[in-house]
């Protein structure tokens, strides 16, 4: 990306930091979409939530953990 002028990286940044909460909003319409549809399938409340919150942890240790050589800044 060393082609593409300074104005469009910070462009793609701001435009991430504005979506962030449409987006957050969408997923949390989603947890809530899978929710209702597991409680009609005939599953407590409670199981449904403990699987959206498995789901969930799940997703956000994939976005934590570091690429395979990458190098680690310091």
């Amino acid at each position: 990306m060393n082609d593409l002028p300074s104005w469009v990286h910070l462009s793609v940044i701001a435009a991430a930091v504005l979506l962030s909460p449409v987006l957050a909003f969408l997923i949390a319409i989603a947890v809530e979409i899978v929710i209702g549809a597991v409680v009609q399938g005939g599953m407590p409340a409670v199981i449904a939530v403990v699987v959206a919150l498995i789901v969930g942890w799940s997703s956000a240790r994939k976005l934590r953990r570091p690429q395979r050589g990458a190098p680690i800044e310091t």
